[in-house]
């Protein structure tokens, strides 16, 4: 590292300065007594803040010759007119757990928002619905070490109060086997009291109009700080589809099908909360989170028409409407975070109640044969309790983190339909425990970061089907799951090395024995006899300047993949659901430039996912090898007048994944434009997404007997406008990180 410096002393003395680092001392251009600038080859300078006289400084070996305290202060004092610092901070830096892009002082400060950020930082994908590491798929993400529970909290950070990102690819032992990527945001530490705020409006149209409203508050007083958030929403969306099945058995029944969704969300979201700091080292807080939602419903329109042996056997057109009628669930985290001596520890527990009720209506009109209605009923009720202990500390020149997880869920799914000669009702509850102790090892040696850690997991899952227990259906699982990594620097490149064992878990729905009614030819359902896959990866990633590259393989034991097969005592009818697979091997690869050109930031993101599957049907055994490829393009702009222009490309290609073909390719073309008035107080921003309108979903399912072809088109092209006001607004103190996070997705 080098810097440039400059010192000048009126009647204060005000300094920047490295220690034991070879720099370069630039003097006065005007002086007339040191003409040049001159090599240290050593620095030792005392640092001090604006209003403290230094009386006291050294430095040594300039130009071989050895000058005292006083002379090298009298020197500057008299000869030196001010302080210019500069240095170059690395925006891309190897952690011990994953890849580090600062922020703070780079064009992505200039963003907006924490959501235009995440877009921009390499291996994260921005979807429709959320974000997506490569090759990792759906994040946990943490703000401060916080949790993060709705995706709108990105929304209402500000880039320029983001200090860095952090993905971690790798997680260690101290997270649930489940979590395969991690982003941390951490923010610039601010200090502020008394009562600040910040106001958010959105609005966007998609063919219709869409809303958010929220506001953020919080109070301030020494350690105490009280929050509270009110967050509304109306949102609609639409979804038009085409479906061609295909199925493979004594007559050869084809489907040609077309679907347009239509549907309306209302919701309310209240946070409520308080923390409190005792002093440097200990800190408590409660956070609870009631979210009721309100107008939920969606109207659905589908037309078949059906042959049997290229013959015209029916036409069947369905008109569709479900209304949801939930209650509000209930969250409730509490926290204490503590340091004893060189012990760190952490404490949370979360509290989950949730019940849900949806209300179907089908009115199916056929042509040639009987029409039928099916109305049904869907009851869900949750309750979790999670408690999570992590403690750390120092061991042999190292950091020993140890603890436990602890999780109990109870979820009731009742499932009621009018027409029980064509569908049965269920009526079934799913108890689930699971405890993780966890150990975790850390050492920077001669040699580079050793990582080592061991979780494991008893899960205890029982299934009752009318109140009876069912021991087919009931499980218990031990697992172990290792984790460890190395890293090291080679030259100008950071890079490490890991190996993970992780796992996926079927979601509680995917394990339901509901039977959905889609058309007389095709129902869904769930499979309580689904194991959980584990997935086992080996990866290497790296740094060198803007550069950033990763590759890993994965074996995915007992994957999890859709699945299609015939009923017995029908099989023109299709059943579809899930199932496990012995194995899905794949490999990962990308690399990422960031330079910085002036006032455009370019970012260039190369990525391509390989799949290894060979699967074998009654149809056809299929080589499901064909790899992914995946480009980004992000180009920033830092315009006049604090003016941020962002045009954003991401392109995908055709390819395999699982037991699917990616039958089309997608192109998606995202341009915003942000404006900050008031000293940043204010902030406007004009907003379009997938302006191409290319953003198709095309996959060609294989199955048993049965192919089926999807391709449709959500509404992601829309114009959105947001406006937010922000007032002695602060970093926010609360430090619980959270319980049971992976199993709250699942529920």
């Amino acid at each position: 590292s080098y810097g440039l410096f400059s010192i000048y002393s009126d009647n204060q003395l005000f300094m920047f300065l490295a220690l034991s680092l070879p720099c370069y001392l630039a003097t006065n251009k005007n002086s007339n007594n040191i003409k040049n600038s001159k090599k240290m080859k050593r620095l030792a300078l005392v640092a001090s803040f604006c209003g403290i006289t230094i009386t006291q400084m050294m430095a040594q070996n300039i130009n071989g010759e050895q000058i005292s305290d006083t002379t090298l202060f009298d020197k500057f004092s008299k000869e030196l007119g001010e302080v210019v610092v500069k240095a170059h901070l690395p925006q891309y830096k190897k952690t011990h757990e994953g890849l580090l892009t600062n922020v703070a002082g780079t064009v992505l400060s200039k963003m907006g928002t924490a959501e235009d950020v995440l877009k921009h930082v390499p291996s994260i994908v921005k979807k429709k619905d959320g974000y997506e590491v490569v090759g990792k798929g759906t994040p946990i993400i943490y703000i401060n070490g916080r949790k993060m529970q709705d995706i709108s909290e990105l929304d209402n950070i500000k880039s320029s109060d983001i200090k860095s990102v952090e993905v971690i690819q790798n997680p260690g032992a101290a997270y649930d086997a489940s979590v395969n990527s991690v982003i941390k945001i951490k923010t610039i530490k601010k200090k502020g009291e008394g009562f600040g705020f910040d106001t958010r409006s959105v609005y966007w149209y998609n063919k219709h109009d869409n809303t958010i409203q929220q506001i953020n508050m919080n109070y301030r007083h020494n350690g105490l700080n009280l929050f509270a958030t009110y967050k509304f929403s109306d949102a609609t969306w639409m979804q038009k589809a085409s479906f061609e099945q295909t199925v493979h058995v004594d007559t050869l029944w084809q489907q040609h099908n077309n679907n347009e969704v239509t549907g309306r969300i209302e919701s309310h979201r209240l946070i409520s909360g308080f923390s409190y700091d005792f002093n440097a080292n200990h800190s408590i807080g409660a956070r609870y989170t009631l979210t009721s939602p309100g107008y939920s419903r969606s109207k659905d329109f589908f037309d078949s028409q059906v042959t049997a042996d290229g013959k015209f056997y029916d036409y069947i057109k369905t008109d569709g409407l479900t209304v949801d009628k939930n209650n509000p669930s209930h969250q409730l985290n509490a926290y204490y975070n503590g340091i004893w001596g060189k012990t760190t520890i952490d404490l949370n527990t979360d509290l989950y109640f949730s019940t849900n009720r949806a209300y179907a209506y089908s009115d199916e009109q056929s042509q040639e044969h009987d029409s039928r209605n099916i109305n049904s009923k869907n009851r869900v009720s949750n309750k979790m309790v999670a408690t999570k202990l992590v403690i750390t500390s120092p061991l042999l020149g190292g950091n020993l983190s140890y603890g436990a997880e602890y999780i109990n869920t109870h979820r009731n799914d009742d499932y009621e339909v009018n027409r029980t000669d064509l569908l049965a009702n269920s009526y079934s509850k799913l108890e689930e425990q699971t405890a993780s102790p966890f150990i975790q090892y850390a050492r920077l040696t001669p040699i580079g970061n050793i990582t080592a850690g061991l979780r494991y997991e008893y899960v205890r899952f029982k299934y009752y089907d009318a109140g009876i227990y069912q021991p087919e259906q009931s499980r218990s699982f031990r697992n172990l799951f290792p984790t460890i990594s190395y890293g090291a620097k080679i030259g100008k490149v950071m890079a490490q090395l890991s190996y993970s064992v992780k796992t996926s878990r079927p979601s509680y729905s995917q394990l339901s024995n509901n039977v959905s009614y889609m058309n007389r030819f095709t129902r869904q359902t769930g499979n309580p006899y689904l194991d959980n896959e584990t997935n086992h990866r080996v990866e290497l990633s790296g740094v060198w300047k803007f550069i950033q590259f990763m590759v890993n393989y994965k074996d995915s034991r007992n994957a999890i993949i859709y699945w299609a097969e015939q009923i017995p005592e029908d099989e023109a009818i299709t059943m579809i659901s899930r199932k496990n697979v012995k194995s899905l091997k794949s490999m990962t690869a990308y690399i990422s430039a960031a330079p910085k050109i002036g006032i455009w930031a370019p970012q260039i993101n190369l990525g391509m996912q390989k799949p290894w599957f060979t699967l074998h049907t009654d149809v056809a055994s299929y080589r499901l090898n064909r790899p992914i490829f995946m480009g980004n393009f992000n180009n920033a702009f830092s315009l006049p007048c604090g003016i941020t222009l962002n045009v954003d490309y991401r392109y995908q290609s055709k390819g395999n994944t699982m037991n699917v073909y990616l039958a089309k390719e997608q192109h998606v073309l995202d341009v915003s434009i942000s404006k900050s008035f008031l000293k940043d107080a204010l902030t406007l921003e004009i907003k379009g997404n997938d302006l191409l309108y290319k953003c198709w979903d095309a996959d060609l399912l294989y199955n048993q007997k049965m192919e089926l072809l999807q391709v449709s088109k959500r509404g992601t092209r829309d114009l959105q406008l947001t406006l937010r006001y922000k007032f002695n607004t602060t970093r926010s103190k609360y430090k619980g990180t959270g319980a049971g996070n992976v199993e709250l997705n699942r529920l």
